[in-house]
């Protein structure tokens, strides 16, 4: 019994990152920390005596942009041909399954980069039949898994066996669905 307590212990490592320096220094990295992480769920600023919150500032914070929370959305909808060529191929979408606890509930999230990471039980992880890895949270016995598919990847095409055979797994044979924080930043790619 001592074995699930010491499980519950090993959860993911954090990233805390300190730097100290001029934000409008031509080597600060203070934005690249921040942008180069999709997840991030704090970034905290530490201004010794600052009456006046820097310009710099004021707009980097007012330049977050707008996210949405979507309710009960199916994550088939997330590999439509119609959402990558939307928002994938067009931009950074970020989403973020909303309410789930990443160790205990099956997850998902969409990168800027365009792969979409599915974190499952083991049950779901059968039933999907989709390749994945175990999460290296799980311990010797996998009872979580990480399925990872890149919707940008030019084998993932609308008439492709892998795309038919992901949106089968998703849509007819274990749908997934979430509440979903969705974010999209348009980079004018076409």
């Amino acid at each position: 019994s001592a074995l699930p307590l010491r499980r519950l212990r090993q959860v993911p490592r954090h990233l805390l990152i300190c730097e100290k320096g001029h934000a409008r220094h031509p080597r600060s990295r203070h934005a690249a920390h921040v942008w180069d992480h999709a997840y991030n769920c704090r970034v905290s600023f530490l201004i010794p005596e600052c009456g006046l919150l820097p310009e710099v500032l004021k707009s980097t914070i007012a330049d977050i942009g707008e996210y949405y929370l979507v309710r009960s959305l199916s994550v088939h909808e997330l590999v439509s041909h119609e959402f990558i060529d939307a928002f994938v191929k067009k931009g950074s979408c970020y989403a973020l399954s909303y309410n789930t606890k990443i160790d205990q509930d099956n997850a998902a999230a969409l990168l800027p980069n365009g792969k979409l990471i599915l974190s499952v039980d083991k049950d779901t992880y059968e039933e999907l039949g989709l390749q994945g890895r175990p999460s290296q949270y799980s311990g010797k016995k996998a009872m979580r898994y990480i399925i990872t598919i890149d919707l940008t990847d030019s084998s993932f095409h609308p008439d492709g066996k892998r795309h038919n055979r992901v949106l089968w797994a998703l849509k007819d044979k274990k749908p997934l669905e979430f509440d979903i924080l969705l974010a999209w930043h348009h980079t004018g790619n076409e």
